[in-house]
């Protein structure tokens, strides 16, 4: 059967076209299982805010080497970092995450200020350390959002300062937060104007898209190779199923009717 959608990056490690899985309670099995399914559709998975610290080291490297054997990342949240930055232990932390078998590092500041000195010396330092790094912008508190030309700069400099990809803030509700309303709804002008402020590095943000709709907002306009973050291990086949045309929200986008009914 042909491709409905031809452009659709299939073979790993993909450098965009991005799946990142938001891991809140994963075991082993459940991530094998996972993996053996749609491994292939799946790029990075974080493993939510702290919860990293909560498991055994056992456990914790056991699935950080069933994960990275099957060329996927894998990184602690950001929390954990900002954690690391009010204690004044962030060198520590650095270390600690590269000597578990951590992939890649997040860098955040959602919750807490951090000076562009302190996170371009962590980017770099992290780089260093021979991690990954992964930033995030936005804030986490709705009250405390921060202006879109400064959220531009922020991912601009980030990914000067030795940044893989940049995270835009959208929480695991989607809601309420960053580029979507009260009601989960995409707000079209806030994505245009991030899009248009970092101009050719849009391959280089990840967009945290918890919801279906979201996902097919984003995939209708930027195509099926954007990076989405935060998808539920749920919906990982549903994901790739949008982003090949393989369901009715992309299929109709991508096939319209009337070129079905003419051949």
């Amino acid at each position: 059967m042909p491709e409905i959608v031809p452009g659709r990056i299939k073979v790993k490690p993909r450098p965009y076209g991005i799946t990142m899985m938001l891991d809140r309670c994963q075991g082993l099995n459940a991530t094998k299982d996972l993996i053996h399914m749609a491994g292939e559709y799946l790029d990075q998975i974080k493993l939510s805010f702290g919860t990293a610290m909560l498991v055994s080291e056992a456990f914790l490297r056991d699935k950080i080497d069933l994960v990275v054997g099957n060329q996927i990342d894998i990184y602690p949240g950001g929390t954990l970092m900002e954690i690391a930055f009010q204690q004044r232990n962030d060198i520590q932390y650095i270390d600690w995450v590269k000597n578990c078998g951590f992939t890649t590092i997040e860098i955040s500041d959602g919750i807490y200020n951090l000076k562009r000195e302190k996170r371009d010396d962590t980017i770099k330092r992290s780089n260093d350390s021979g991690l990954k790094v992964i930033t995030e912008v936005g804030r986490k508190d709705p009250g405390n959002e921060i202006l879109i030309s400064q959220l531009c700069d922020d991912i601009n400099a980030d990914l000067e300062s030795g940044a893989d990809k940049v995270i835009i803030e959208g929480r695991e509700s989607g809601m309420n937060i960053g580029v979507y309303d009260k009601d989960g709804i995409v707000i079209d002008d806030k994505v245009k104007a991030i899009l248009a402020g970092v101009n050719h590095r849009q391959n280089d943000i990840i967009w945290e898209a918890p919801r279906q709709h979201q996902q097919t907002s984003f995939i209708i306009r930027c195509g099926s190779n954007v990076n989405l973050g935060n998808i539920l291990p749920r919906d990982i086949l549903g994901l790739e199923a949008l982003r090949q045309g393989l369901r009715y929200e992309t299929l109709t986008h991508y096939v319209p009717e009337n070129k079905v009914k003419n051949e």
